[in-house]
């Protein structure tokens, strides 16, 4: 077994663990009227658009950042199937070491599933567990002087590289209805690589859908519209 088998194995059980707990701990949360009850509520309540405005804040401030939309399946208001589609740009010009210019600009794609851990599901306020698998395939481009190390003085340097990227990801998320179909909320991130492939680059200084290189921690700040069914059992 490869070690790259290995890694994607090991994320899927940890990923199967960590929604069986969840559903332990949901479920000894519950009374004995509760659990006495059957839950006829309807398997399909709807779908869900959202935007991350985080990721763009992030790219109009700074040298890079992410534009990524959300389609959510709503299932039983406790499943949340999830695709995240993105565009990940970067412009690099002002690294004080090497004073080269790096640029970035490629899709990105994460597929995962929340768990609404609320003890309401049915409450406009949700409270998730979640993991994703990520995936992004781009070309890295990078120009500028540097100074040779053996007759000194600068010389021009350029390269153009490819890579593909997979890693996943584990949150914690938090959102609200605000009006109508509009929700609004928040998802705190960790990352981990499983694998990457690439033509010598060496250490990238940003992926697309993940952030800086090296970085484990983010998030995303979510404006949702929502359409679906009203909040009622069958």
């Amino acid at each position: 077994m490869t070690h790259q088998l290995r890694t994607y194995l090991f994320v899927l059980t940890a990923a199967i663990s960590l929604f069986a707990f969840c559903q332990d701990v949901n479920a000894q949360g519950r009374d004995k009227k509760d659990m006495a009850e059957v839950d006829s509520t309807e398997l399909f309540r709807g779908i869900s658009l959202s935007y991350d405005l985080a990721g763009t804040v992030m790219r109009l401030v700074s040298d890079y950042g992410q534009f990524e939309g959300a389609l959510r399946v709503n299932l039983k208001d406790r499943y949340f199937p999830i695709i995240e589609l993105g565009l990940g740009d970067a412009k690099h010009t002002e690294d004080v070491v090497t004073h080269i210019e790096s640029t970035v600009r490629a899709p990105y794609g994460r597929i995962g599933c929340d768990l609404n851990m609320a003890k309401d599901k049915h409450d406009k306020y949700r409270i998730m567990l979640g993991a994703r698998y990520a995936l992004t395939s781009f070309k890295t481009k990078a120009h500028g002087d540097i100074t040779d190390p053996y007759w000194g003085g600068r010389v021009p340097y350029s390269y153009e590289s490819k890579c593909t990227y997979h890693w996943a990801e584990f949150l914690f998320s938090v959102d609200a209805q605000i009006w109508g179909p509009v929700r609004m909320g928040w998802s705190f991130r960790y990352k981990a690589k499983l694998s990457s492939s690439d033509d010598g680059i060496g250490d990238l200084w940003y992926i697309p859908g993940y952030g800086k290189n090296g970085n484990r921690l983010g998030g995303t700040f979510n404006i949702t519209f929502e359409l679906g069914r009203k909040n009622k059992k069958i």
